[in-house]
């Protein structure tokens, strides 16, 4: 951990390096009006953030938030924190704790939007099925709504090219085989006899929380949308 003095010795910081780095990379990016587009969340809490130096820009009112904006950046924190660095990562130190907690800060950055954005994915859900939703949210059939954003077929799909793209990474070989459509697939004994430096499985469970964790944020947001539109 880092311990960081001000004026009269008094303490300002103390905390990991990460979270200082963290939070201290968020505050530059309030300042520069990041965080006041709809699809933007910070993981420092807003009041520790300065205000934009830039003037507002107006958005598109696309979501409807009746208790304000929210995130699941907390959830996303602990995803990365005890699956995603204990999955990838070897126990040890290499020193290169600058270089590393870049990297942290830019893949939650990341991983926040991509999360988060399950928001919009669930509004367009909404206005698609608006009285197929609605009934299923005045009846509380919270199973049926969790049917109707899930698309099983897709998600394999995708979970299948996750575990291509592992087995490709650092390895030539496997990654001459792969097509840009989904659909064209390398036979898979062909990718079996590959030995690449992730493990697929790891890398297509890491990917497959990363959807439920979206999928949760569409549940949170229709739960809560008013329905009087």
């Amino acid at each position: 951990g880092i311990c960081i003095k001000g004026a009269g010795g008094a303490t300002q910081f103390q905390g990991s390096y990460f979270s200082y780095y963290l939070t201290e990379n968020e505050k530059v990016h309030a300042a520069m009006r990041r965080y006041t587009s709809p699809d933007e969340h910070p993981f420092t809490p807003y009041k520790y953030l300065p205000k934009p130096m830039l003037p507002e820009l107006s958005w598109p009112k696309a979501l409807r938030e009746p208790n304000g904006k929210w995130n699941f950046n907390d959830k996303i924190l602990d995803f990365y924190m005890n699956k995603v660095l204990t999955t990838l990562c070897k126990e040890g130190e290499d020193q290169h704790f600058g270089s590393s907690v870049t990297c942290d800060v830019a893949l939650l950055q990341a991983l926040s939007k991509r999360i988060n954005y399950g928001k919009f994915v669930a509004e367009i859900k909404y206005r698609n099925n608006r009285q197929l939703v609605k009934r299923l949210l005045e009846a509380k059939d919270i199973k049926g709504i969790r049917s109707m954003i899930t698309k099983p077929d897709v998600e394999e799909k995708i979970l299948q090219r996750v575990k291509l793209k592992a087995v490709a990474y650092g390895n030539p070989e496997v990654l001459s085989m792969l097509d840009d459509e989904i659909g064209q697939q390398p036979k898979q004994k062909e990718i079996d006899r590959q030995k690449g430096k992730l493990d697929p499985k790891a890398i297509s469970d890491l990917y497959e929380e990363i959807m439920e964790l979206t999928k949760q944020v569409q549940m949170k947001y229709l739960l809560e949308r008013p329905l009087d539109d």
